[in-house]
């Protein structure tokens, strides 16, 4: 059985009780991470297009105003050469995004005879399937399960998603003092079966 909040419950509807550091960083992130308009920094046009067909067959959106720029996040974080953390045999972020691309774009043109760019959604996913169930190439598979990470934790965290995943937004000042309780505070949102 699962919940998810009542029906008129919106969690930006709150923003203006948040205190001010809050306030800026969610008003900054729908203002700057929302639409379909991409624009790419650090990758290609052609790289980026190739991402967002990716991404968009990895987290379904429908394009338009409320769409999450999952591409041009990872792009913006891409442009930052931020090193982080690196898996196993997976190189630095720059070069795996690059790769990756270049590879899963040539691979399903060797496969199909046509460009990528040219694959209908549910063709996009029957190659990422093969992939994963037929494919010897191990560095397909590392760079889609990456990209498949970072958009899943792009998405998720975004204030525009948080209704879809039942969180009632920030409480701060006022925090979420009953937590274990079964109690709450009247501007808390009720959850529906």
């Amino acid at each position: 059985m699962s919940y998810k909040l009542q029906k008129n419950y919106d969690s930006l509807d709150r923003v203006e009780k948040w205190d001010t550091e809050t306030q800026e960083v969610v008003k900054k992130r729908i203002a700057d991470e929302l639409g379909d308009a991409l624009s790419y920094n650090f990758l290609t046009e052609r790289e980026g297009e190739i991402l967002e067909l990716l991404t968009d067959a990895l987290i379904p959106q429908k394009k338009g105003a409320s769409y999450i720029k999952i591409p041009e996040i990872i792009d913006r974080e891409l442009e930052k050469n931020i090193k982080g953390v690196r898996y196993g045999k997976n190189p630095w972020p720059r070069v795996f995004y690059q790769t990756g691309l270049a590879d899963f774009s040539a691979q399903a043109e060797a496969i199909s005879g046509k460009p990528i760019e040219d694959f209908s959604t549910p063709r996009i996913e029957k190659y990422i399937s093969d992939i994963f169930e037929k494919d010897p190439n191990d560095f397909l598979r590392r760079f889609v399960r990456k990209v498949l990470s970072d958009a899943t934790a792009i998405y998720f965290s975004h204030p525009a998603s948080w209704n879809a995943i039942g969180f009632p937004g920030p409480a701060f000042p006022e925090g979420y003092a009953h937590l274990d309780c079964d109690k709450t505070f009247d501007w808390e949102p009720k959850y529906e079966k």
